[in-house]
């Protein structure tokens, strides 16, 4: 029979043996969520984090550390320890920020997992309610009138929503210019408070501003027209310069790339329980996502898909995170 000291020697020398033999979580898991409250990736937090900590066992702690387009939050995920308690929900931007960054601070794709992609959001365009721009048509009349006159904002430097009005000057000609925030939620309120004339915003984030009658909506930035807003032309279908315009988000939940499986499995678990939950699937319905929740394998391939191709994209188009 092995003595106690050899047992011990063994379990210390397989420690992911010794994960697997300890309940796991034990403690709080936190959702690190790279930008300021009310964008996308907060919304679905705390819309699925109740659900995911009864499924765990323990709390699902949101918190938000933004910064650089996402790449603060983002890196303090890679860097910590890879044991599962913390996680990224994070969207789009932490690929395509790095990408714009000369240089690039980290390959988002080789230093996380993937526990699942929870799903897609699209993009719509807004302006103050009393803004001169009526409808779309207006919105291009009013930025070929206002060359270098008009600011717009994003959720940060390098995101999609940057990336966006980007892509509207290069294939308009517009001179539309580019003020960066830390999330939807503070670019929105820039664009009430008046620093800016319009955003490019994820729709979960500028729904409720578009409820109240505070702004108005101009287009959907993908190639569909909304389920939420389904008189809203898409901006590739109002002017032939912009057809094939398509810029989106999704929002996943990952974690540093040493993580083992178990804790990885448990997390898809919760997430995939929690966001199947009826009336946790209908909000995130009423707000523009689509779910997606595949597995970890899944999202690992999707991740690298997309960091592919939106780095051509960035590279093509000459992108860079003013910072």
């Amino acid at each position: 029979m092995p003595s106690r000291r050899s047992v011990l020697a063994t379990t210390l020398a397989l420690p992911g043996l010794a994960l697997a033999q300890t309940a796991w979580p034990e403690r709080p898991v936190t959702l690190v969520v790279p930008f300021a409250p009310g964008g996308s990736p907060d919304i679905a937090a705390r819309i699925v984090a109740p659900r995911m900590g009864e499924r765990l066992g323990q709390p699902a702690v949101v918190e938000n550390r933004s910064g650089a387009g996402s790449t603060i939050g983002t890196r303090s995920v890679i860097g910590a320890r890879p044991d599962g308690y913390t996680a990224l929900m994070g969207s789009i931007s932490i690929m395509m920020a790095p990408l714009a960054m000369d240089p690039v601070p980290f390959d988002t794709a080789a230093s996380l997992r993937v526990a699942s992609v929870l799903g897609t959001v699209p993009y719509v365009l807004v302006v103050r309610a009393d803004a001169p721009a009526r409808d779309i048509a207006g919105f291009h009349a009013w930025t070929a009138a206002n060359r270098g006159r008009l600011n717009f904002g994003s959720a940060g430097n390098g995101t999609p929503l940057h990336v966006g009005g980007a892509l509207y000057n290069l294939m308009t000609g517009a001179e539309i210019q580019h003020i960066a925030y830390r999330g939807t939620g503070p670019s929105m309120a820039a664009l009430l408070g008046g620093e800016v004339q319009m955003v490019f915003g994820d729709v979960p984030g500028v729904t409720p501003h578009i409820r109240s009658g505070a702004v108005r909506p101009l287009a959907s930035l993908v190639t569909r027209r909304l389920a939420a807003f389904p008189d809203l032309p898409t901006m590739a279908e109002s002017d032939p310069r912009l057809a094939g315009y398509d810029v989106y988000t999704w929002v996943m939940l990952a974690l540093p790339r040493a993580t083992p499986d178990g804790p990885v499995q448990r997390l898809h678990d919760a997430l995939t329980h929690s966001a199947r939950v009826p009336e946790n699937a209908a909000r995130l319905a009423e707000l523009g996502f689509d779910l997606v929740l595949n597995s970890p394998a899944e999202g690992d391939a999707f991740l690298a898909r997309e960091q592919a191709k939106w780095g051509e994209i960035i590279r093509r188009a000459g992108i860079r995170a003013d910072v």
